[in-house]
């Protein structure tokens, strides 16, 4: 046999040979040799390959080689007996076949000889056969994910070139459990086209992806072609450069388009779209991740969505996203006929995860003209988080804004703290805009930090040691909402409804909030907007704020709007029972207060029907700066049944 041929053979069956992916939980058979090529003397010797199999196998070769054993089941070190060669130089390959002819592996076998070859020299060395494991070119970047789903938990596989795939147009690989390691390299230049509602490079993962950027080739800049796409119309359920990760992404960069078409099917109740996931079913590791993806949505929304840079929905508690960044502006148009959440980090979580020292920087919006029927949470981490999360050193330097003309939501850092959690140490530094240009009547809440609270289950919510610099604005013409959340704009929070403690907190963004010819209660506040409840379950304490930003409230009917330097309004919730367990101790306004309405506007609180406890008061009330004289009559609205003890000036 030739040389050239013998090689040619085992580079092109030196690959592990793998059964086709089957929905069924057999096991395909798997066998490989290494090394893939032996030299021997010509006065012949023993060579030894270790045999890697997950099954029965038979050997066969050369009749000059003998290999033992012969056949087995299982990992083994088999030897190989060359026989002396007084002719010519040979080859000749030995063959492991599994058993049941799913597997085959072979190895070259060349040998010197002590005869002289008339024709020329000694033959050059034989070439070292690729290492599978190791992905320099578009050929191999494309074998290595027609295998992926094969690969187990123990496989290692490496980038070690960026890679041009040429336009490649690409399968989603259905799951992975081994691990990637792009070493820093690109991967760009593909489309990834599913066939189903479920689109994602990977579909599931549950193994490691780190160390690689896809979709640009200078790692600065999309390039402009890469995508991920699922069947347009098709309704859910998730999309992603995952798409679902119960595994670990680890510096892992993303600037591939994401695009979705929203549909009439609903193969799930709930949708994920994300730049790094669209969901994390199961558990999920995000670390030092970036997302620069944008995303094409269109159709209309039948079902809840969430949408997030790195992670769209997760309903699992098992997930961590730590220090990564959103860096992708994100402007949403689709229309919605349900809820719709959308973060810079996460759309929604309903599990307790934790989310830390993570960052938006880019601008993230919704716009839409057309009416929905519902409501949707927009925030510059995350749109609505539930069951405990804990959310921690996050910054927001992106304008947050939405003119939909429903209920929104709306915050630098947190659209809705539902169902107990805490906030805690987190900055934001953008712009928050809410304008409704139609008439309405949907009650509204936004915030510096966290646009609402609402529900509570066995913990307490905790909104602790944030700052806000950016300003918060809410324009809406001719509000008129009748629920009894009303209205509320807030430095750091626009409205909690049973939130347990919000202290330690820093306000110097300025609050303006504007109902142009409504006829709706409406409160704003350097810290709070208003804090309201119906129960005493989990008395409300404000503590140890500072608000140092000017609240400004205008209605079209003076008397149902209300500014606070600290707070709007204090435990007065229309329609239901005030709650006077609301407590206001320590806290610090500054700021300049403008409300037209005396009886709702104070440097401290607009309107208050529960206590006010050793605050201090500064700043101005519609333009009177507070004095030792006259800050007593300015703590708080002439209006309010609450009562203000140990209120000092504030210096």
């Amino acid at each position: 046999m030739k040389i050239k041929s013998i090689l040619l053979s085992v580079l092109a069956l030196s690959a592990l040979v793998a059964c086709q992916e089957k929905q069924t939980i057999l096991t395909p058979s798997r066998v490989a040799l290494d090394p893939l090529i032996i030299k021997a003397a010509a006065d012949g010797e023993t060579k030894t390959a270790k045999l890697t199999a997950n099954c029965e196998w038979e050997a066969t070769g050369p009749a000059w080689v003998t290999v033992s054993p012969a056949a087995g089941n299982g990992d083994t070190t088999i030897s190989l007996l060359v026989a002396a060669n007084d002719g010519k130089e040979r080859d000749g390959e030995v063959t492991i076949t599994a058993k049941d002819a799913g597997s085959t592996a072979k190895l070259l076998v060349y040998q010197a000889g002590k005869a002289v070859d008339p024709v020329g020299p000694n033959p050059p060395e034989p070439p070292t056969p690729e290492d599978p494991t190791v992905i320099k070119t578009a050929e191999g970047w494309l074998n290595f994910l027609s295998e992926a789903s094969t690969y187990t938990a123990e496989e290692t596989y490496s980038i070690e070139a960026d890679i041009d795939c040429g336009g490649a147009k690409i399968s989603p690989v259905s799951s992975f459990a081994a691990t990637l390691d792009g070493k820093g390299h690109k991967v760009y230049n593909f489309s990834v086209e599913s066939t189903d509602a479920k689109s994602g490079l990977v579909l599931v993962n549950t193994g490691t992806i780190k160390n690689v950027v896809f979709g640009s080739a200078d790692g600065k800049t999309y390039d402009g072609k890469s995508s991920i796409s699922a069947v347009e119309g098709a309704g859910g359920e998730f999309a992603g450069l995952v798409g679902d990760n119960a595994g670990t992404l680890e510096n892992v960069t993303t600037f591939v388009t994401v695009n979705y078409v929203a549909g009439t099917e609903k193969p799930s109740d709930y949708i994920g779209v994300g730049g790094l996931a669209g969901t994390a079913s199961l558990a999920g590791t995000f670390v030092n991740c970036t997302n620069y993806a944008t995303f094409n949505t269109s159709g209309t929304l039948t079902q809840e969505m969430g949408i997030g840079g790195i992670l769209g929905y997760t309903k699992s508690k098992d997930v961590t996203i730590t220090s990564c960044v959103n860096a992708a502006n994100l402007t949403i148009t689709m229309p919605v006929a349900k809820v719709i959440m959308i973060g810079g980090i996460a759309g929604r979580t309903n599990g307790a995860i934790v989310i830390d020292k993570c960052e938006n920087k880019g601008d993230i919006s919704y716009e839409q003209a057309e009416k929905p029927g519902t409501w949707m949470a927009i925030g510059g981490i995350g749109g609505v988080f539930y069951n405990g999360i804990t959310l921690t050193n996050c910054k927001n330097s992106g304008t947050i804004s939405s003119n939909l003309q429903q209920v929104n939501r709306i915050s630098g850092i947190l659209g809705t703290l539902n169902r107990g959690g805490t906030v805690q140490g987190c900055e934001n530094s953008g712009d928050i805009i809410l304008v409704q240009a139609e008439d309405n009547a949907n009650w509204q809440a936004a915030g510096g930090i966290v646009g609402s609270q609402e529900r509570e289950d066995a913990a307490p919510a905790k909104v602790i040691g944030n700052t806000n610099t950016g300003k918060i604005s809410v324009t809406l013409a001719n509000n008129t909402t009748a629920h009894q959340n009303r209205i509320a704009a807030g430095g750091i929070f626009g409205l909690g409804t049973l939130v347990t403690e919000v202290s330690g907190n820093t306000n110097k963004g300025d609050v303006s909030l504007v109902n142009t010819a409504g006829t709706a209660d409406s409160w704003a506040g350097g810290i709070v907007g208003a804090m309201v409840s119906t129960t005493t379950d989990y008395p409300t304490a404000l503590s140890g704020n500072v608000n140092e930003g000017a609240v400004s409230c205008k209605t079209a009917d003076d008397a149902l709007s209300a500014a606070g330097g600290v707070i709007g309004n204090v435990g007065y919730y229309p329609t239901k029972s005030e709650n006077t367990k609301i407590t206001v101790t320590g806290d610090k306004n500054t700021g300049a207060v403008t409300c037209a309405n005396v009886a709702r506007v104070g440097s401290v609180a607009g309107y208050n029907v529960a206590s006010l406890v050793n605050c201090q008061a500064g700043g101005s009330v519609n333009g009177t700066a507070l004095t030792a004289e006259n800050f007593a009559t300015l703590i708080q609205g002439s209006g309010s049944s609450g009562s203000a003890t140990g209120t000092t000036l504030a210096k």
